[in-house]
């Protein structure tokens, strides 16, 4: 476990990496949050068991694990995550197992999972949410288009990361 100065789920872009471990200061213990990992560091063809370690670690993450109040994962939120990553494995995967994996797999203060595919200047993010839901934000700069959608379905959101993962970079 690793401590962040702020958390990226909650917004902020400056998330710092600032030591490891649970530690005490006086009465108050100090609650750490995971270090997000790149799933990029594992190796393209084993790139779902490094996410699906991933989970399992979120899983165990309890009320507060921020320090701020956020929520413990959701299982319902960790099981969407799961499926939608097992479909990109299976769809994508078998096209190019290396840029089919996301670049990050996180926790979100709300209780959901936050999960990233993507190089400016297209890119998503999909979270699942407490709840089940799904949803996304699309940003494809060179087309200025940004879209938010808080209820999608796994097709309409397989075929964005499709778009994503597949975008030739001129």
């Amino acid at each position: 476990m690793q401590a962040f100065t702020n958390s990226y789920t909650r917004g902020a872009s400056n998330a710092q990496y600032i030591g490891s471990a649970a530690a005490t200061t006086g009465p108050q213990a100090r609650v750490v949050t995971p270090k997000p990992t790149r799933t990029s560091e594992a190796s393209p063809t084993g790139w779902m068991q490094k996410v699906s370690d991933q989970l399992r670690e979120i899983a165990q993450l309890k009320p507060n694990w921020d320090s701020y109040d956020a929520e413990a994962p959701s299982p319902l939120a960790i099981v969407i995550a799961l499926e939608l990553l097992l479909l990109v494995e299976k769809r994508l995967g078998t096209l190019d197992g290396e840029r089919s994996q996301p670049q990050v797999v996180a926790p979100r203060a709300d209780g959901g999972i936050q999960i990233e595919w993507g190089t400016y200047p297209v890119e998503i993010v999909v979270h699942t949410e407490p709840s089940g839901d799904l949803g996304y934000l699309y940003v494809d700069r060179e087309n200025s288009i940004y879209r938010e959608v808080s209820s999608a379905s796994f097709q309409e959101v397989l075929q964005l990361i499709a778009k994503v993962v597949f975008t030739v970079l001129r």
